[in-house]
């Protein structure tokens, strides 16, 4: 048996979208054996009413603390499925996807399975930025040890690793599979497309500082490399992601014993090189992004000393007739 298991908060037509490419997905392929999971992060717009206007879909209400990793952890006790289909709210899965990865014969064809994403990047009016097809740079299937938001996973192997880690409001996903590669249980990312992906750009300076304002960005950087410090598949992340912020502490240390600011500005023209290849489809938010790097840098250190978020001990919800 395959559960489906969506997350979402506020989606509206994203998450009925969703809902309509699982059912889809269950009459292309001819499931007998399915479940349908809705677990909404205390929506404000209409997404109660988008899913219980669907048959057959189990609708669950986070009443009290909300993120992505609660909503995963709460479909998943609730469901009965012996493989866990993960789908944010604000993606369309492909209905011919899934028969490359599961039949209700054989099961799963490995612990831990994926595929591409097209995304169909907005601004927070709702228009069309840019349609971002990851799928062309893929041509082979390869072998991950990281996830995003859409995934196939074994039941036995989310049980034994405990599921996500709730603590994290970001980057969830990212700990999930850092914790599985740590076990041997790598992600296999096939190199069709399972999804297309409805979401804000994340180089929308109005998210980047939004995230960094409610210290959103800590999760994915100072709160994941403290606790996998020890993690040997950690530093590809780390060195491939903030290599800008891990410049920045060698110059400082080269600058505190030599006491000559010369390399100073080597780090700010490689900030400013990352700055404009990242905002290349738009210019005129470069000195944003700069601006936002540069202190984006400096507080994944001060984060690794300052930033402790609390433990998250009880879990609130209620299901929804």
């Amino acid at each position: 048996m395959i559960s489906f298991i969506v997350i979402g908060k506020n989606e509206g037509w994203k998450l009925k979208k969703c809902f309509q490419s699982i059912f889809d997905t269950i009459k292309y392929n001819n499931l007998a054996k399915y479940e349908v999971i809705y677990v909404d992060s205390n929506s404000t717009d209409n997404s109660i009413e988008i899913a219980k206007s669907f048959k057959k879909i189990e609708v669950y209400q986070i009443t009290g603390i909300c993120n992505a990793a609660i909503g995963r952890n709460i479909g998943a006790k609730e469901s009965k499925g012996d493989t866990l289909f993960f789908i944010d709210g604000d993606m369309e899965i492909m209905p011919e996807f899934l028969p490359l990865v599961y039949s209700e014969e054989k099961g799963l064809i490995d612990n831990f399975v994926s595929g591409n994403l097209v995304n169909y990047y907005y601004n927070y009016s709702g228009k069309l930025l840019i349609k971002q097809d990851e799928c062309k740079i893929k041509e082979k299937d390869s072998i991950e040890k990281v996830v995003g938001g859409l995934f196939l996973i074994n039941r036995k192997v989310w049980e034994n690793v405990g599921g996500m880690d709730s603590i994290f409001k970001k980057s969830q996903d990212i700990d999930l599979g850092l914790r599985l590669s740590k076990r041997n249980i790598f992600l296999l990312r096939k190199k069709e497309v399972a999804a297309k992906h409805h979401t804000i750009a994340y180089t929308d300076k109005n998210r980047m500082w939004k995230d960094f304002f409610s210290l959103n960005h800590l999760y994915g950087t100072s709160l994941l490399y403290r606790k996998h410090i020890f993690n040997k598949h950690m530093y590809h992340r780390f060195i491939r992601n903030d290599y800008t912020s891990i410049l920045l502490m060698l110059i400082i240390i080269i600058t505190l014993f030599s006491h000559k600011l010369y390399f100073m500005p080597f780090y700010f023209g490689i900030a400013l090189i990352r700055s404009i290849i990242n905002m290349r489809s738009d210019v005129f938010q470069i000195p944003s992004r700069f601006i936002y790097l540069i202190l984006r840098d400096i507080s994944l250190w001060f984060g690794l000393i300052f930033f402790w978020p609390k433990e998250i001990e009880n879990i609130e919800y209620q299901k929804i007739n």
